[in-house]
């Protein structure tokens, strides 16, 4: 956990190049949406889980408090997720304020302020609100950060691998429980405990590999497997329209733990990969560099309207707005929203994980100093700050 992943920045541009598409497109082109959505998931419990369980390794050997950890992971996760997210509703409120903005959703304001977004979905609603739809997966993340970090933190290291797989058979339970009852799918689908397995499991892959003579890392690192992980990645994508009718509960949830564990298995496959062409393309400039503001882009592209899908542009073309028409609208907010990620990410985001890198340098020197004697205080330091700034990345 203390480098870089090569691949993962890649996966998370091609995440959320699913999301955009299934948004502009209307599920068109099957659930690809529903795919990225829970790629984000597995690699969000692939990296915390493991960092979380590198801070509890650090307090067994007394090298921190459960305390400080907490107060470190919670204040890393609000600098790198609050600043743009708050601003951003703060935006839309003003914008409601002044009219500029559809304000009959702004009952769902207070929801998207304590990250219930989710619950104000499924549980209130039942019905997906448009431009707001995607906060429920960032709501998610959010409430599992609050609720497992403690008790990762508080449960020692080598029970981290049985406290995710129980979150895993206490969410597929769930999902089972849920369809048998035949609630609606609305809720089942937006419900923290239909979600919380993926990034439990996720988080199990990640502490499955975390040994370089692992086997299962030998045999995910191969590219054949990558390849397989893969295909039957894009099955069950395609099918996910007619295997989500399953009338069998159990069938339903069988085929979700599948594609879940598929989903899991491909995120460890990638951070073990030795296949060259595989790291280059996924390593490519545009793709990295689009991964690194995956998080603003996401954020604010359902946000940005498609201008040749509503009734001024029907009536412009006469009542059939003709396909280049559309694909030009899908260009240009693509174009916008790459553009506010981009500046998002120069004025606000890099800016605060420069203060994250920095507090986090600051930490790791203080730890050191305090542990460490005089004579080996700086070849430390220089070990443990690289550390610090290598998770920033997460």
């Amino acid at each position: 956990m203390n480098n870089r992943i090569a691949g993962f920045d890649g996966l998370r541009a091609i995440a959320v190049l699913m999301v955009f598409f299934q948004h502009r497109l209307f599920g068109d082109i099957g659930e690809i949406g529903h795919l990225g959505v829970w790629i984000f998931f597995a690699l969000s419990g692939f990296l915390i889980i493991g960092i979380l369980s590198a801070q509890r390794t650090r307090i067994e050997r007394n090298g921190s408090r459960f305390g400080a950890e907490l107060k470190r992971f919670l204040f890393r996760r609000t600098l790198r997720i609050f600043p743009v997210y708050y601003l951003m509703l703060v935006v839309m409120c003003v914008l409601m304020a002044l009219g500029m903005a559809s304000p009959e959703l702004a009952g769902g304001m207070p929801f998207h302020f304590a990250y219930l977004s989710n619950v104000w979905i499924g549980s209130v609603l039942h019905y997906w609100p448009g431009r707001y739809s995607h906060l429920w997966s960032l709501a998610i993340e959010e409430q599992f950060y609050l609720v497992f970090a403690p008790l990762l933190l508080l449960v020692a290291a080598r029970r981290h691998r049985a406290v995710c797989l129980a979150i895993v058979v206490v969410g597929l339970v769930s999902l089972l429980a849920m369809r048998a009852a035949q609630w609606q799918e609305i809720t089942i689908y937006t419900h923290p405990l239909t979600n919380f397995w993926l990034l439990a499991l996720g988080g199990i892959g990640g502490l499955m590999i975390a040994g370089k003579a692992s086997r299962l890392r030998v045999m995910l690192g191969h590219g054949m497997t990558l390849l397989v992980l893969s295909v039957c990645l894009v099955g069950f994508c395609a099918t996910e329209p007619r295997w989500s009718q399953l009338s069998s509960s159990l069938a339903f949830t069988t085929v979700s733990a599948l594609y879940g564990v598929c989903i899991a298995a491909l995120v460890c496959s990638i951070a073990c990969c030795r296949n060259a062409v595989v790291i280059g393309l996924l390593e490519t400039s545009w793709l990295v560099n689009f991964g690194r503001i995956s998080y603003g882009f996401y954020l604010y592209h359902n946000l940005i309207p498609d201008l040749t899908r509503n009734r001024h542009a029907t009536a412009f073309f006469g009542g059939t707005v003709p396909m280049w028409a559309h694909v030009a609208g899908v260009v240009a907010s693509f174009l916008i929203s790459l553009t506010m990620a981009v500046l998002s990410w120069r004025l606000i985001e890099a800016p605060i994980l420069r203060l994250k890198t920095r507090r986090a340098q600051t930490d790791t020197t203080n730890r050191v100093v305090a542990q460490t004697p005089p004579p080996f205080a700086a070849r430390n330091e220089r070990a443990l700050r690289d550390e610090g700034a290598a998770s920033d990345a997460v």
